[in-house]
């Protein structure tokens, strides 16, 4: 199955039916015209014109409909075309894309497809979109506008640095550590966000793309004169998976702020 198939079966019976309404809507106006101006004469050949229009627009209607119904929204989400469709217009857009059906992340943003709804949940907007090349342009053009947003890389550093020292204390409890020990990325993401509510709002998607804009600074100093360092690494199930400047694929694991 294929919507951009679809979208120009349906393209002569839409242009029809706008026509045949133009039609209809000029008749009408004329008939009004007619009648309040006293022209009786000129109404029979209205009422002809208008009677012809609605049975065309009746016509294509009908064909639009036979069209509509021939199309499964559910089939085409569950067997995978809408996916390899979706796919292929994230790379003709330059969308980064990573997952399998039906989630996936178009970072820093989560993807959902639904058969059953026959919609798709960008993070938490229900799109009622069936047309990827549709759906893939406009998240391409929320995208484009989060990229957009001023980032204050040392506030944001110094918010992170407070997590930080708060997970070195409670580390501390337990056994030495050292003031400038490594810290799991996601396990400040907790400390930023401590209660359920806040996670609501800032969600770990939008944690990983603050952190790839702090990721992309050449160097980041705090007042106190510690210095934030990332420490990559590949396929390690505490990473959080970012996109760099030049577009790559980095996996930040630990966080860690030294002198």
């Amino acid at each position: 199955m294929d919507y951009e198939q679809f979208f120009l079966d349906t393209q002569a019976h839409t242009t029809e039916l706008n026509e045949k309404t133009a039609i209809q809507s000029k008749t009408v106006k004329k008939v009004e015209k007619c009648i309040a101006g006293g022209d009786m004469n000129s109404l029979p050949k209205l009422f002809a014109v208008l009677r012809e229009a609605v049975r065309e627009c009746e016509e294509a209607l009908g064909l639009l409909e036979d069209l509509t119904a021939g199309f499964s929204g559910y089939e085409y989400m569950a067997n995978g075309d809408f996916t390899a469709q979706m796919i292929e217009c994230c790379e003709q857009l330059g969308v980064d894309v990573q997952g399998d059906f039906p989630v996936y992340e178009m970072f820093p943003c989560r993807v959902t497809i639904n058969p059953e709804a026959q919609d798709v949940t960008f993070d938490r907007k229900h799109l009622p979109c069936l047309r990827p090349s549709k759906l893939i342009g406009d998240i391409k053009t929320e995208l484009d506008k989060l990229s957009s947003v001023p980032f204050n890389a040392k506030l944001f550093a110094k918010e992170l640095a407070a997590a930080y020292d708060l997970a070195i204390i409670k580390a501390s409890r337990k056994k030495h550590c050292a003031e400038n020990a490594p810290v799991y990325a996601l396990d400040l993401y907790d400390f930023l966000t401590p209660m359920k509510r806040y996670k609501k709002d800032y969600t770990k998607h939008n944690f990983a793309y603050d952190l790839a804009r702090l990721y992309s600074e050449e160097l980041v100093a705090l007042d106190d004169g510690r210095i934030l360092r990332f420490d990559t690494a590949r396929d390690m199930k505490k990473a959080v998976r970012i996109l760099d400047r030049h577009g790559a694929e980095q996996l930040i694991t630990t966080i860690r702020f030294s002198r």
